[in-house]
């Protein structure tokens, strides 16, 4: 009996839902379970049920905003690989990126929008 390998799972929020969309589209093709949100509560609860290895997410959001749930993650032990992305604060993405290169907790990936196909698929499969 062959068992089934568990499929790598992401969790994906940005309030664009066509970006979360897309990305879904992406991770899908290369055998990803993925889970989308679009605001930072709803990710904060998808996270704990889900338990994630792989994270793509906004900086820019409404009411939770990438740097605080980078923090937060931080907080909750997180130990995959989170895959920032922004489209017009590329600084703020730096502070996000400093944050959890100091926890030294789990590997980051900053990605400018409009990213490209070719770049998620290479930043999903980095180990």
């Amino acid at each position: 009996m062959v068992e089934d390998i568990p499929r790598r799972r992401l969790l994906v929020v940005d309030d664009e839902p066509a970006f979360c969309r897309f990305v879904q589209d992406v991770a899908q093709d290369i055998d990803f379970s993925v889970e989308m949100t679009t605001t930072g509560r709803e990710f904060m609860t998808t996270y704990t049920l889900f338990l994630p290895k792989t994270i793509v997410m906004d900086i820019v959001m409404p009411e939770i905003e990438g740097v605080e749930l980078t923090q937060w993650l931080i907080q909750e032990g997180f130990t995959g690989k989170l895959i920032l992305v922004t489209d017009y604060a590329p600084n703020y993405v730096a502070v996000a990126q400093r944050l959890a290169d100091a926890s030294a907790q789990f590997k980051t990936i900053t990605l400018l929008k409009p990213v490209g196909i070719d770049d998620l698929e290479a930043a999903l499969n980095e180990t």
